[in-house]
């Protein structure tokens, strides 16, 4: 039985397939710009909780860790989607519901929830790389806690975690693809949406897949090049701390 199948790029690029990749688009840079934000401030908490002197916040932020980096993304995404409102008051539950981009917003959510507990993990180890002198300096000098995370201690740290943070951004931009389950209308569920309509499943396949690459590789290039500029050098900051 032979094989005949003919490719045709036009498809994809029809009312209203266009349409459907456009705003697959834009809700994917959507989930990706919000998670990435949203992530990043969640995750800082978390991991200045992880290092706390006080045991109810490290505790705290220890726990987290554990629940959320070992339980599947998806599952976030389907938790926030399903019953997070029915956890709500039933007035607030019902307009959840009827929200028409509640999907998103689930997806933001739980995307935010799971990249969070990775990202403060990677904070965490920043922190332990930065000499104690740092911190100590910072207290001679009269500054509070608040702004020795602020002024001394933060910087240092996504400075020294660029590299590995970067590479979780880009694999947090990858998992935007997991919202199509709660139909997040996102560039992999308008693929999937344009292939059952069209059984051209190549054409906007190859579309979607040749999205993907250039943005991540957009966002690999923009690292290296922050890398290069700020000159990281972690082995040096381990060597002061050891």
């Amino acid at each position: 039985m032979e094989f005949n199948y003919e490719f045709d790029w036009a498809i994809p690029f029809t009312d209203p397939y266009l349409g459907m990749i456009i705003t697959g688009i834009k809700v994917t840079l959507i989930l990706f710009a919000a998670t990435t934000v949203t992530s990043l401030c969640l995750g800082t908490v978390i991991a200045i909780m992880r290092i706390s002197r006080i045991t109810i916040l490290r505790a705290a932020g220890t726990l987290y860790v554990e629940i959320f980096r070992n339980v599947p993304g998806l599952f976030w995404i389907l938790f926030f989607y399903f019953v997070f409102p029915e956890l709500l008051p039933e007035k607030w539950g019902q307009a959840l519901n009827h929200y028409s981009h509640y999907p998103v917003v689930a997806g933001i959510m739980g995307l935010t929830v799971d990249n969070a507990s990775y990202v403060s993990d990677i904070l965490r180890s920043g922190r332990l790389a930065i000499p104690h002198g740092q911190r100590e300096a910072a207290i001679s000098t009269g500054l509070g806690r608040v702004q020795q995370y602020s002024h001394v201690l933060l910087p240092q740290m996504f400075r020294v975690t660029l590299p590995p943070l970067g590479t979780r951004m880009v694999h947090n931009f990858k998992n935007t693809s997991l919202c199509m389950a709660i139909t997040a209308p996102e560039l992999t569920w308008a693929t999937q949406n344009i292939e059952s309509l069209t059984f051209r499943g190549i054409e906007a396949t190859s579309i979607a897949t040749g999205f993907y690459i250039v943005l991540a590789g957009i966002m690999v290039s923009i690292i290296i090049l922050l890398e290069k500029y700020l000159k990281i050098d972690v082995s040096s900051i381990n060597q002061s701390s050891a």
